[in-house]
């Protein structure tokens, strides 16, 4: 090992990014070394595909590999420019004309081994300069990475919003379609209510909007700030001088402060959810075509690429910074024995002791095959999803999500065969949850249950 170091140059120490001595050492899959800030700092500027600053080799993630070997090279390197500098550089002790080479704990005052037992300090621990200076060093480390961590997080939230914002409006537009779409299966009475619902949608959905672009807007200013609290403390760690740890010493307490600020401070993404309107006359008007829908147990399809999608959209609503197991949730599927190929039909499911379920219509085909996806065609289906403790419905053809409270009672369905129609409805409120308009169903459809571990 000791031959292997001494051969090594000093470029191979170096940074080609900052061109000084590694800092937290890093190499990535094409086998070039960085500092580990550096990168991350270079990677986030950039907007085409991450790739190395050297030979422009794209990277196909963000995968960093600790280099411990490299780390014990940079370390002796740093500690021998002190003994590179001019000897007035060097700071000695003018009562013992001896180099001051220690660090008192208590008052971290520089000192020579003979001031070190001066009766002042003799009751004192003390540090050789340059092992409280690697000690402050990789202090400074572990704060960079809590900060940068928290940066990811800020970002990911403030992806998260930027792209509901994006698709908020049309929201909000196809939802008052299909408010509107209800309301003139009842009596001529209910359009004063209609109207009230509409407004007070409209009125919901601004100030959800509102509240959007607000979080958005602290979002983006908590990122500017953990950015420049991330290049300061990148600043303070690449200093080499004797006096470092004094100074990292007051630096790193502030920085705790202020790290505990942000802890507390951090801006949470916006839950938007709108108010369930309860639809006067609703659940009486759908009974009139009540049935009772029985599972057929003859059939076993077990779509195994439906509950593929179903895993990995479950892992993508999850923004925690550990990575999502998609085998955690096991979903079983169940098919109807009736075939629905013309009329009106209402039946209802019980989801009250079930988290993640999808509920809906299928075309009868698929019960022997198994390649049904959530952007197949002919599927009509409602999902609930849950994560942590929020709970996420969608709905597909094609996959959108709702922002309305999940039923935790019965769920109703609602086919109308002739005029394309499949509504959801929670039974408790007599709200409606979602509909497919003006669909032609040229194939005949089966009720469809799926439900997942609890």
């Amino acid at each position: 090992m000791a031959s292997a170091i001494t051969q090594c140059s000093t470029s191979e120490l170096t940074c080609s990014i900052c061109t000084d001595y590694l800092t937290d050492p890093v190499t990535i899959c094409c086998g070039h070394r960085f500092c580990s800030p550096c990168l991350c700092l270079l990677w986030e500027d950039t907007l085409t595909p991450n790739c190395c600053p050297v030979c422009r080799e794209i990277s196909q993630q963000m995968y960093f590999k600790r280099i411990i070997f490299a780390e014990k090279q940079v370390i002796p390197t740093r500690e021998s420019v002190p003994c590179q500098l001019s000897s007035s550089a060097m700071l000695i002790c003018r009562r013992h004309q001896e180099i001051k080479n220690l660090i008192c704990e208590t008052d971290r005052s520089l000192l020579c081994f003979l001031c070190s037992q001066s009766p002042r300090h003799a009751t004192h621990k003390h540090y050789m300069t340059k092992e409280a200076d690697e000690y402050y060093r990789k202090k400074l480390l572990i704060q960079m990475k809590s900060i940068w961590k928290k940066k990811q997080k800020n970002q990911r939230n403030l992806n998260r919003e930027t792209n509901i914002i994006g698709t908020w409006e049309v929201f909000i537009n196809l939802r008052s379609m299909m408010i509107s779409a209800e309301y003139p299966k009842v009596c001529q009475y209910l359009r004063e209510e209609e109207q009230k619902h509409v407004e007070s949608l409209a009125r919901e959905g601004r100030i959800v909007f509102q509240q959007l672009k607000r979080s958005q807007t602290r979002m983006a200013k908590m990122g500017i700030l953990l950015r420049e609290m991330y290049e300061k403390l990148k600043e303070m760690s690449c200093k080499a001088d004797v006096n470092l740890p004094q100074v990292k010493t007051e630096g790193v307490g502030i920085f705790l402060c202020r790290n505990e600020f942000l802890r507390l401070a951090m801006p949470q993404p916006v839950n938007p959810q709108l108010s369930a309107w309860t639809i006067t006359g609703v659940s009486e008007r759908l009974n009139f075509f009540r049935v009772y829908i029985t599972l057929d147990r003859k059939i076993c399809s077990n779509h195994k690429l439906l509950f593929e999608d179903l895993r990995h959209l479950q892992c993508s609503l999850d923004d925690t910074d550990m990575s999502c197991n998609p085998t955690s949730t096991q979903y079983t599927s169940s098919w109807g024995a009736q075939i629905l190929s013309s009329g009106k039909h209402y039946w209802e499911v019980d989801v009250k002791d079930s988290c993640n379920w999808v509920i809906g219509l299928c075309r009868e085909a698929w019960t022997k095959r198994n390649d049904m996806r959530l952007d197949s065609e002919g599927i009509f289906l409602l999902l609930c999803l849950k994560v942590d403790d929020h709970f996420s419905l969608f709905s597909t053809s094609p996959l959108l999500p709702h922002y309305i409270p999940r039923p935790q009672g019965w769920l109703g369905v609602f086919l109308d065969y002739e005029c394309g129609i499949v509504s959801f409805v929670n039974v408790a409120q007599s709200s409606l949850i979602c509909s497919f308009l003006s669909r032609i169903f040229y194939f005949p459809l089966r009720p469809f249950i799926c439900h997942g571990s609890k």
